[in-house]
């Protein structure tokens, strides 16, 4: 249920993204090619020869207004709908990756949020004695093994 969790969070956090990215790359990347293709039809030419031909023209020009037009706009369309399938499949495969392996993936490592609230209090002091941490003191005064490894960064500021 965490995983879940975590996974509708960043799907909500980069949803816009996905979406710019995905109509950037229509914009930028599926015109063109559906433009060139329809042309080289149109033409009489193979396809091969008219992507070496007329592609980079094509990509300059920006032809998004173009393909809406008649003989273009049915290639478009199925072209978005392949791109569309292609792209929805990479990102739910990039999403998938993202998702933490372990319930413990977004905690520091030895952080006291490891323990229940409270937990760390049965060893260490909330007030008193060598600073740990914030709210975190190694009592001077207590009785027993009190050795504690502290792994961390220190803050100067």
């Amino acid at each position: 249920m965490n995983k879940f969790k975590s996974f509708m969070g960043k799907l909500k956090k980069n949803i816009l993204w996905y979406i710019v990215v995905w109509l950037v790359l229509v914009i930028l990347l599926v015109a063109p090619v559906t433009y060139t293709r329809t042309q080289a039809g149109i033409q009489g030419i193979s396809l091969l020869e008219g992507m070496t031909l007329n592609f980079a023209d094509n990509f300059l020009k920006f032809p998004i207004t173009k393909v809406l037009e008649e003989p273009y706009v049915n290639d478009f369309i199925k072209g978005v709908e392949y791109f569309s399938v292609v792209y929805l499949i990479i990102m739910c495969y990039a999403i998938y990756k993202t998702l933490p392996k372990s319930a413990y993936d977004s905690i520091e490592h030895g952080s006291s949020d490891w323990c229940a609230p409270g937990e760390q209090y049965k060893i260490l002091s909330k007030k008193n004695g060598l600073i740990l941490a914030k709210d975190n003191y190694l009592p001077i005064d207590k009785t027993g093994n009190i050795n504690v490894l502290i792994v961390g960064r220190f803050w100067f500021w």
